[in-house]
């Protein structure tokens, strides 16, 4: 079984250090692609798993998690706030105060953030 194929009851199990760890997904703010690892950010706490982002991107419920970056894909209920740049990006401030940039050619996602699925 891999990491992040299969999310159970609104929990993620993600190994971690020989363990399986159980994130609640409403707890999941973010997931961040570092070469081959994903470094899931969760209320306090990180966990690096080696994984690609395009497992969790099919895994995780799309009503929820959008990718707005070719790594990374955010809680859309942990959004705070949309700050469009000149340049056609957009900042994504999330309820932890961490900025997370929303990609140009991501921007067809923009609704997805909003809830206007």
């Amino acid at each position: 079984m891999s990491t992040a194929e299969i999310v159970l009851g609104g929990r993620l199990p993600l190994k971690e250090h020989g363990r399986t760890i159980f994130v609640a997904l409403d707890d999941v703010e973010f997931l961040e692609a570092e070469r081959n690892y994903v470094q899931v950010h969760a209320g306090n706490g990180q966990y690096r798993v080696r994984e690609k982002l395009s497992t969790f991107a099919a895994t995780l419920p799309g009503n929820d998690f959008v990718q707005i970056h070719r790594s990374v894909i955010v809680n859309r209920n942990r959004v705070q706030e949309l700050r469009r740049a000149f340049s056609g990006k957009y900042t994504v401030t999330l309820a932890s105060g961490k900025q997370v940039t929303l990609s140009r050619s991501h921007r067809r996602q923009l609704a997805a953030l909003k809830g206007q699925q």
